[in-house]
């Protein structure tokens, strides 16, 4: 009997991060003005994994500038964002003996700035988690680093395989023309 609570409470938390994960304002994923933004961060080091995460929208100002970001060990993608200003807000993830953990990333100075100008796919970068010294009773902190593992192609390799959504829409083909320019 305990054994089914624990599977249905973490059903109910799957569902909830899955939605989490692709909320934001609608658009059709293969609507010719989006871009594809992905990225990874590394969380071997950190008290949870990633279980969802969210990008803002910082210009044009918008009335819904939270974008849902797909989520699977580490990578993270949305494949329908219109050109505007971005940075990577926060990413959100939990664990047994760590409980509930929000990753909140700062307004300025933010490394994951990024601008969109015309249609196109898009590498945020990899990152890895790093614990920043705070006191004893101050917040946690953490600060994320450059790392050059996994590359854009490889991502964007990982967004073929994980993804029946992107691998049939228009991203598809776009996709596979990236790679191959990365081969070059």
């Amino acid at each position: 009997m305990k054994h089914r609570i624990w599977l249905v409470l973490g059903l109910i938390t799957l569902g909830l991060l899955a939605g989490c994960a692709s909320s934001g304002p609608e658009r059709d994923i293969n609507d010719p003005t989006n871009s594809l933004v992905f990225g990874y961060v590394d969380m071997d080091d950190a008290p949870t994994g990633v279980a969802s995460a969210w990008i803002t929208q910082v210009a044009p100002p918008s009335d819904t500038p939270y974008w849902g970001l797909g989520v699977s060990k580490g990578l993270f993608y949305n494949s329908y964002l219109p050109p505007g200003s971005y940075q990577l807000s926060k990413l959100g993830g939990s664990g047994f003996f760590a409980g509930q953990h929000e990753y909140a990333f700062p307004k300025q100075g933010n490394k994951t700035s990024l601008r969109i100008t015309k249609p196109g796919i898009y590498f945020l970068g990899s990152y890895k988690y790093k614990k920043v010294k705070s006191g004893m009773f101050s917040q946690a902190k953490f600060a994320i680093e450059k790392i050059n593992k996994p590359t854009e192609a490889e991502l964007l390799k990982r967004i073929l395989d994980e993804s029946d959504n992107i691998k049939d829409s228009a991203w598809g083909n776009k996709i596979r023309a990236r790679l191959a320019q990365l081969k070059s």
